[in-house]
């Protein structure tokens, strides 16, 4: 079967076959169609002469038997009744009286003589003196009143069989459809005869295209038959002539970076993919190195994209140039030279195809740094970048192209992580890392969809009078095997995968709830919770707080928001416009870390907060280190000088404890009085007798 199917469809490829049976399709369709036409007039013909002839032999049988039926002469009815039943057109008849008693009876008839007639058929024509007449099944029923000098004495039924008078229409479809094959038989070479002449010019066409598919574009098509394949052939004609330049054209925006003319990503990859193959089987060592701007991004926001792209292709130039310098110092004669490239927005690439020795990507990697460190002049500005390089070696640390490039990039975040303006070699540990890092983010995200984080409260102590003047909520993690995990943990991870705002703002929600539990339970004490930078900059961060406490009925008043200074001083004009309908409101801030960012003064007195926080840091080193505590005492005079309230964090010592106090420090948080804790535990801790300050100073 096989090679059967295989002969037709190689057949059916062919467009002269196609349009001859198509043709011979549509003529057996017509034909079909008018014959079926023809036969159905025709049987419609027959069977109204059916009908004419049925009427006119019953009419005749009654006014023939109508003297036997008046005088009842049941011998002569059965012996003419007989004599017309062997008629090949009649299948049965007999004869009632006026009373429709049966007088006689022959064939196929549901009487027998003596019965009385019920056919409904019969009993019209009787009551009407005229004939009846209809079509049952197969048979026409006729049913004809006698008469006999001048009165009804009878009636005549007779079945007459329909096929007696159609058989005609059977045979003139059987000699229609011989006509038709014979048709067939003479049409159909002819008209394939004429569909192959039509499209031989489909060969020369057939023949450019696969000459064109074999990248043989100086091709011309000479097709001459004034019709639409004329027309195609000079479509082809102008197709081919711009075809090579489209090509050439599509090369270069498949394997070039428009910015700077380097090799894109794709032509990378396949070099990496040759040079890996090739150095494989010579067995010998090549680099890859990625490289990531530092600092970039900035310069592109401040002076646009178009600048932007002006120093990437600036900066492209001097990677040209720093990876040439080194081939022609240190390559040997004949050697590949190293391809630099770009990855996309401001990442690039080198392939050194052969290193005789792996430091010498390290050597190429400083040559680039050192290069890329000097200013840049773009718009009349001096722009200083930086590079941070990480370099995979294959065949060691991979010899496909992802993972050389995945293994690259990893060596170049860690470089990034130490400062940046350096390189770093692959590492083992930094692929576990990495991974280590993605199973943390995916579990995070389980995390948040099945409510596995909690929050716990550490409570403020106020100096005035020693006790409780609020808690500061903070985010743990139930982990189900690794247990409770703090912030420390994870919270860098969330910010990475962007999960930081989802999370931030469940704290909220929590906190705002747990407070507003403990005040109706008589415990009214308010509630600090930290604000990431994401969190902050979303454009419904203040809709956000507002929806927290109407969910949970919780007075404004008792809500503190945590800004990193940071966050607080990236963008002023920003911060003061979205918290000033939160404080219309009784919405307290406080600037958490203060005195670890890089806060400007002028802004500092006009910013909407209410609290300084003082970083852990000055306060645990504030009783060793007079530095520290020189901060901490120009900060708590700002404070002072500003009306505002301050809190010390990470107070873990009697000493500490009184030293802020001496100071004027508002508030104080630390393990000296309580570690986080669950809600359960602040409620007795916070309940009147659970805590006093006096145990501890």
């Amino acid at each position: 079967m096989a090679p059967i199917r295989h002969a037709i469809a190689r057949v059916m490829r062919s467009l002269v076959i196609k349009f001859t049976l198509l043709s011979g399709l549509i003529l057996i369709l017509a034909t079909t169609a008018l014959m079926s036409v023809e036969y159905y007039l025709k049987r419609a013909e027959n069977t109204e002469t059916g009908l004419a002839h049925a009427q006119i032999i019953t009419e005749l049988f009654a006014t023939t038997l109508a003297p036997a039926i008046a005088a009842g002469d049941t011998a002569f009815l059965e012996q003419r009744l007989s004599h017309f039943a062997d008629r090949p057109d009649v299948d049965g008849l007999y004869a009632v009286n006026v009373s429709r008693t049966v007088i006689a009876a022959e064939g196929d008839v549901p009487v027998t003589p003596g019965m009385r007639a019920a056919d409904a058929l019969l009993q019209s024509a009787l009551g009407a003196v005229d004939t009846r007449i209809e079509t049952v099944g197969d048979d026409i029923h006729v049913a004809a009143v006698a008469v006999h000098d001048g009165r009804v004495v009878g009636a005549v039924m007779t079945a007459v069989p329909i096929h007696a008078v159609a058989r005609p229409a059977g045979e003139i479809l059987r000699r229609q459809l011989a006509l038709a094959l014979g048709a067939l038989l003479v049409f159909l070479p002819l008209v394939a005869f004429v569909v192959q002449r039509a499209l031989s010019p489909m060969r020369k066409l057939i023949e450019a295209a696969r000459a064109a598919s074999s990248r043989n574009l100086d091709i011309r098509i000479d097709i001459r038959t004034g019709d639409e394949l004329e027309l195609l052939a000079n479509a082809f004609n102008r197709m081919f002539a711009r075809l090579e330049a489209s090509v050439k054209r599509v090369h270069r925006l498949a394997y070039v970076d428009m910015i700077t003319e380097l090799p894109n990503r794709e032509r990378f990859r396949k070099e990496v993919e040759r040079v890996t193959r090739e150095a494989a089987d010579t067995d010998r060592e090549g680099a890859v190195l990625f490289l990531d701007l530092d600092r970039f991004k900035r310069v592109n926001d401040s002076l646009g994209i178009g600048e932007g792209d002006r120093l990437l292709d600036a900066v492209a130039r001097r990677l040209r140039e720093a990876a040439r310098g080194w081939d022609l110092a240190h390559g040997e004669t004949g050697a590949e030279p190293s391809m630099v490239a770009r990855l996309g927005g401001d990442e690039f690439t080198v392939l050194m195809p052969h290193v005789r020795d792996v430091a010498d990507a390290a050597r190429l990697a400083r040559r680039i740094i050192d290069s890329v460190r000097r200013p840049f002049e773009i718009s009349g500005h001096q722009v200083f970048l930086g590079v941070s390089a990480g370099i995979a070696v294959f065949p060691r640390d991979g010899d496909d192209p992802e993972t050389l490039l995945r293994h690259a990039d990893l060596a170049m975040a860690a470089a990034k992580r130490n400062g940046g303006n350096a390189f770093e070699y692959f590492e083992a540990s930094m692929n576990r890392s990495a991974f280590e890092r993605l199973v943390l983010e995916n579990e995070l995200r389980e995390a948040v969809r099945d409510d596995q984080l909690v929050v716990f409260y550490q409570p403020k102590i106020s100096f005035a009078d020693g006790g409780i003047s609020g808690a500061e909520a903070l985010v743990r993690w139930r982990h189900p095997t690794a247990g409770m995990l703090s912030p420390g943990a994870f919270i860098q991870a969330a910010e990475e995968c962007g999960l930081i705002g989802e999370i931030g703002n469940w704290v909220l929600r929590r906190a705002c709830r747990d407070a507003e539990a403990m005040r109706q339970t008589g415990i009214a004490m308010p509630v600090a919770v930290n604000v990431s930078a994401m969190q902050f900059e979303s454009e419904d961060f203040a809709h956000r707080v507002i929806e927290a406490l109407d969910e949970s009925g919780l007075p404004p008043h008792m809500l503190e928001l945590e800004l990193t200074e940071s966050t607080a001083m990236r963008d002023p004009e920003r911060v003061i416009a979205q918290i000033a309908p939160l404080r219309e409101m009784g919405v307290t801030f406080a600037i958490d870390d203060f005195g670890t960012g890089h806060s400007s003064l002028s802004y500092l007195t006009r910013m909407p907060f209410d609290v300084f926080k003082i970083d852990q840091s000055f306060v645990r080193n504030m009783m060793d280190d007079e530095h520290a505590r020189i901060v901490v005492d120009t900060i708590l005079a700002m404070a002072r000088s500003l009306k505002l309230k301050t809190v010390a964090e990470g107070v873990e010592t009697p000493e500490q404890y009184a030293a802020l106090r001496e100071l004027g420090a508002t508030l104080a948080q630390g393990y000296l009085f309580a570690r986080p804790m669950p809600l359960d535990e602040y409620e007795r801790f916070a309940a009147p007798g659970g805590f006093s300050a006096s145990a501890v100073s």
